[in-house]
């Protein structure tokens, strides 16, 4: 559902209370000790990743401890540099030959 969508905000609540909520109109208009609620961060692309594919990408292989993004890498002479450095081609290995059709029957 698109975000300035009509029926989004019935749809799609973030665990939120409704702005109507009888709670919130007892307890006071924000958080206890005042100030506006926090606003929601946007997601992370490794929180994606575990959420919907249950894979923990920023998990080390090794020691199980958490990676971090340093920098992104986009430069393809960058990126090659790199594979080359690591002793990778960067290239997926060339498909074999096609499997032979199947005979005509007669």
């Amino acid at each position: 559902m698109a975000s300035h969508a009509r029926w989004r905000r019935h749809v799609v609540g973030y665990g939120r209370p409704a702005a109507s909520d009888p709670a919130l109109d007892q307890a006071g208009a924000g958080p206890p000790g005042g100030g506006t609620p926090p606003t929601p961060r946007p997601w992370t692309w490794a929180a994606l990743l575990r959420r919907v594919l249950a894979l923990d990408v920023p998990a080390c292989p090794r020691c199980g401890g958490r990676l971090r993004v340093i920098a992104p890498v986009q430069d393809p002479a960058i990126v090659r540099t790199i594979l080359a450095h690591l002793a990778l081609s960067g290239a997926a290995d060339r498909p074999g030959p096609a499997p032979p059709a199947p005979a005509a029957s007669a």
